[in-house]
């Protein structure tokens, strides 16, 4: 089964997302709402998706936590997620191999997100 890992430290958006990647999508997720906890779950679980907040409002940003799984976990598809996304945060994340960008709040509707994160576990 995929294992998801979600990155938001925003407990709303994080259980949301959490319970669509579980009830419509049929994924196995664990969640983290700091870049920290992040970093304890890595160490416990091999994941095939991580979607991570760039705009963690914790000691580790989201870039830290997706250079941490490049390290670790290199084989993980990472999608990069925020409500804005500056040209230099994005061209810092595609520099660590980010597979997509969602934005928020367009790309994390139900339907939309469904839709993305299928196509990415499906390739």
């Amino acid at each position: 089964m995929t294992q998801v890992m979600l990155v938001d430290d925003e407990d709303e958006i994080c259980e949301f997302l959490a319970q669509v990647l579980r009830e419509r999508c049929g994924l196995e997720t664990d969640t983290a709402l700091t870049g920290e906890k992040a970093l304890e779950l890595l160490e416990k679980k091999e994941y095939q998706l991580c979607v991570i907040d760039l705009k963690l409002a914790t000691a580790l940003t989201g870039l830290d936590v997706i250079a941490a799984i490049r390290e670790r976990q290199p084989r993980a598809r990472v999608v990069a997620m925020s409500g804005y996304i500056d040209i230099g945060m994005r061209q810092k994340a595609e520099h660590l191999g980010v597979t997509d960008f969602f934005e928020k709040p367009q790309d994390i509707q139900p339907d939309i997100f469904e839709m993305k994160v299928k196509a990415l576990v499906q390739n």
